[in-house]
């Protein structure tokens, strides 16, 4: 842990998912779907076996959610400095890291939802408050892959300035509203269209296809500081759970094979 500079952490919460529960048995099942990967990655010509990763294993989620944000907030401050891979769970497990890590970052998130309901079922907790809470922190929020969300939602998000965009975006379109900042990068699975990624929560169709991820990561990994990967229910054939530990294994190559962590 202390020589590593990519540490992967689970955080098995999901307590308020509404419609198809299941994604806190998803970190161990993207550890299993590792196993059947290369470490080569021919995208980026890396091999991460190059890198030191350490995986953490999960944190401990048993009581209220403040002692699961308390758990992960005691995390994150041992790892300063670490590039952190975050496994959820459901998508509030993101705010949990992200109030832990402070400031001085930009949140891009890539989602089919908007996620800035300010209560839901009864909780403002809820994995459709995520992108509402981290605004609150003081954070510009940056939305990709929207094609879901209230009508109330748009107002908030058009009437606070957040940008969001639809699934048929490109870099070129992201670029100047990312700006030059450090970013810290949240993955909702269900961003992706349902025929690349069935075993989500919420899934929504007419999504994103995941090699647009290829281009991001190659776009902006060497300021992408810690990324989260949220929201899969485990599939019955390991089709979501196989392309998220795909994807990891790309985003520690484009990062590392960039620039020295």
């Amino acid at each position: 842990f202390d020589e590593a500079e990519f540490v992967i952490f689970g955080i098995p919460y999901d307590r308020t998912q509404t419609f198809r529960p299941g994604s806190r048995f998803a970190p161990n099942a993207i550890r299993e779907a590792s196993w059947n990967l290369e470490s080569y990655s021919i995208e980026f010509d890396y091999d991460i076996g190059n890198s030191k990763i350490f995986d953490a294993g999960n944190v401990n989620t048993d009581g209220s959610f403040e002692d699961v944000a308390g758990n992960v907030e005691d995390f994150v401050r041992k790892a300063k400095g670490k590039v952190l891979l975050a496994l959820g769970g459901e998508h509030i497990i993101s705010y949990m890291v992200v109030r832990a890590m402070g400031e001085g970052f930009k949140y891009v998130v890539f989602d089919a939802h908007l996620d800035l309901r300010d209560e839901f079922d009864g909780t403002k907790y809820s994995h459709a408050c995520n992108s509402r809470r981290v605004h609150e922190l003081g954070l510009d929020v940056v939305i990709i892959g929207v094609r879901s969300g209230s009508f109330e939602e748009v107002e908030f998000a058009r009437r606070e300035g957040i940008r969001f965009f639809g699934p048929k975006v490109s870099v070129d379109d992201i670029r100047p509203v990312i700006g030059d900042d450090p970013i810290y990068l949240s993955i909702d699975v269900d961003v992706f269209d349902p025929s690349f990624a069935p075993g989500v929560s919420t899934p929504e169709p007419f999504g994103m296809d995941p090699r647009f991820m290829l281009e991001f990561f190659r776009e902006f990994s060497d300021r992408i500081i810690s990324v989260d990967f949220v929201e899969v229910v485990p599939d019955e054939y390991g089709v979501t759970q196989n392309l998220v530990a795909k994807l990891m294994i790309e985003f520690i190559a484009s990062k590392a094979s960039r620039e020295p962590i």
